[in-house]
């Protein structure tokens, strides 16, 4: 487009109004900005040349910038949090050098507080929206169509000549009712994590959240919501996650929003829809076991902020709980095998050395959760613990997203190797690949802390965090780990143990894909007279009863589909666990090892293991 026509499109809209462009750099791609997309509906009305536009932090700033400035917006409000700020400030350092004339915004919990030191740290942003920002922002726009100062806008943080002035502070909108459809605009949401909302605020006082800053809880019309959910699923919207704090903070509400999403997702019964809740283990109880017990399969993940159990931590971060006390309705919702959990953990808060955190790790442990989520703590602008860190001893990065380097209690080799440990926890545990192998290795070391501890250590001494590995790597470290395992008291104990793990090893590597070439660290060894019957033990005519697809297949298909391997022992029947089923749970134990156990791995969705109806017979 030439100059001439871009000026002539400028002078036109400058009568009307301004052009307003909001943007995003978000953590990955299939992430949603919630907040611009409740700001882009609030200001539509009286702005509707509005556009918004998500990328992600990994992009290049150079990129970002560049489509950002053949917007020609008039007015840019970029969404600023702890994982994203150093990129969106490189991206607006580039912009401000080719658009003097525009108005760079910024507005987030990150820049909510400290807004004066954060303008004078930062001379190429004009104004800052502080706290929840639907109206400030609209009223600063308004201003600024108008050619006026924001000096009576609340929530907003300016310059005027050199000099910046906080105005005062918004109060917050109490009826969320009022709020816009944050949804307005219709768009593509395959594939997308979809962040939704029904509650603001939260009734804890943590002092390592911003929402401690917070009082009060407010409430969304679950009638509204609905309608809300309505629209997001017929845009194609699979995962769906609740930003409320603590999602179960009233029984009665949440239970009708949970109601609405099991009667809206029925229209698309092969979607795979999934909705995520953070909840607080403490406000469970008989009520809600018995509600959930009937939930649908796969619908419906929790998160549980565990954070720690031990009771000096939990004081000084004002968050009492008893986890011992609730632990046992986690167990019991975990039993359903409906409802994936996962629960979390931070390193680095008050009070928590080496031992007790190592406590509070294998209290979570214990339960058996779907993830167990290893984060670390954040010292966050305006949280509590920000003000009390001196106390504390709490160092950490002067920049986002300020993740704690040591404490009082807790040194900084310490921190490193928890975070070393958490890489395994992700690989090995979180990853779901090597439930069977940790169930034999875990076992062999006082606790799971001390698994993972020792693990971390030897993956240092190898240097192998250094390195990327792909999963099946994963399987060939483990089990060096478990060639280099000693034992003083008994050699033929460790021995035992490895052969153990080795089994499971290989279990849990069918269960992940159906081998082309097996490592030679995990064939079997086959009995003679057990040697060369896969073919007879695939197509047994016993499958017919267990799979169902045996008898659409044709031979070529099944033997495509399915993989015949040999165990030394019964590996899912002694712990019935991840995608394993036991067609004879009740065989004598003790017969089935001198025997030997054959299992045939289904490979049609889900990798399933089953265990031949004629092991141990002749």
């Amino acid at each position: 487009m030439h100059i001439e026509a871009e000026r002539a499109i400028l002078d036109k809209r400058s009568v009307s109004c301004l052009r307003v462009l909001l943007a995003a750099l978000n953590a990955k791609y299939v992430h949603t900005n919630l907040a611009l997309r409740y700001v882009r509906a609030g200001i539509r009305a009286e702005f509707p040349d509005v556009i918004l536009k998500e990328f992600t932090i990994n992009d290049s700033p150079a990129r970002i910038a560049g489509e950002i400035y053949e917007a020609k917006a008039d007015v840019i409000g970029f969404s600023c949090y702890i994982w994203n700020l150093s990129e969106t400030l490189a991206v607006i350092r580039l912009l401000r050098l080719v658009c003097p004339e525009t108005r760079m915004v910024v507005g987030g919990p990150e820049v909510s507080f400290e807004p004066a030191e954060f303008l004078s740290c930062h001379p190429e942003i004009d104004a800052v929206v502080r706290g929840e920002g639907e109206r400030a922002f609209l009223e600063l726009v308004r201003s600024w169509n108008k050619g006026q100062e924001p000096e009576k806008v609340l929530g907003v943080a300016w310059r005027r000549e050199g000099k910046i002035i906080v105005n005062q502070e918004h109060a917050q909108l109490h009826d969320l009712n009022q709020l816009p459809f944050p949804y307005d605009e219709e768009e593509d949401l395959q594939g997308r994590l979809v962040y939704v909302e029904t509650t603001r605020g939260c009734p804890f006082n943590c002092q390592y959240c911003l929402s401690s800053t917070i009082a009060g809880v407010r409430y969304l019309d679950p009638e509204r919501f609905r309608l809300l959910l309505r629209r997001i699923l017929g845009y194609g919207a699979r995962t769906v996650k609740f930003v409320d704090r603590t999602f179960n903070v009233h029984k009665e509400h949440s239970m009708r929003i949970l109601d609405i999403v099991r009667e809206e997702s029925k229209p698309y019964p092969d979607r795979g829809i999934r909705v995520h809740c953070e909840i607080a283990g403490e406000l469970l109880d008989e009520e809600w076991l018995a509600y959930l017990r009937s939930y649908p399969e796969g619908l419906l993940q929790f998160e549980i902020r565990v954070q720690s159990t031990h009771e000096p931590t939990l004081a000084a971060i004002s968050r009492p709980q008893h986890f011992k006390r609730w632990r046992h309705y986690v167990d019991e919702i975990r039993e359903f095998g409906t409802i994936p959990l996962h629960l979390d953990l931070i390193a680095g808060l008050p009070a928590e050395d080496w031992h007790s955190f190592r406590t509070s790790f294998n209290d979570v442990y214990a339960v058996q959760p779907d993830m167990l989520q290893l984060g670390f703590l954040k010292v966050l602008r305006g949280s509590g613990l920000r003000t009390a860190a001196k106390r504390y001893g709490l160092i950490y990065a002067p920049d986002p997203p300020y993740t704690i380097l040591q404490t009082k209690v807790l040194s900084h080799a310490e921190i490193l190797q928890l975070r070393r440990m958490e890489d395994l926890v992700d690989k090995y545990y979180n990853s779901g690949r090597f439930f069977y192998t940790l169930q034999e290795f875990v076992p062999f070391f006082p606790t799971p802390f001390d698994f993972y501890n020792r693990f971390a250590n030897y993956w240092r001494e190898q240097k192998w965090f250094e390195l990327s590995w792909k999963g099946k790597d994963l399987f060939a470290k483990a089990w060096e780990f478990a060639l280099a395992l000693r034992d003083e008291t008994s050699e033929l104990r460790i021995e035992a143990a490895r052969e153990r793990v080795r089994d499971a090893l290989r279990f849990d590597y069918y269960l992940w894909e159906r081998p082309h070439v097996l490592p030679e660290f995990l064939k079997p060894t086959v009995p003679g007279s057990k040697a060369g019957v896969e073919d007879s033990i695939r197509f047994d005519h016993r499958w017919a009863e267990l799979i169902p697809e045996f008898k659409t297949m044709d031979k070529r298909r099944w033997s495509r589909t399915t993989a015949i391997a040999y165990f030394s022992r019964d590996i899912a029947g002694d712990s019935q666990g991840m995608g394993a089923q036991s067609v004879e749970a009740e065989k004598d134990k003790d017969a089935q090892a001198e025997r030997g156990v054959w299992y045939l791995f289904f490979y049609q969705g889900r990798p399933k293991a089953y265990r031949y109806p004629g092991t141990g017979e002749d």
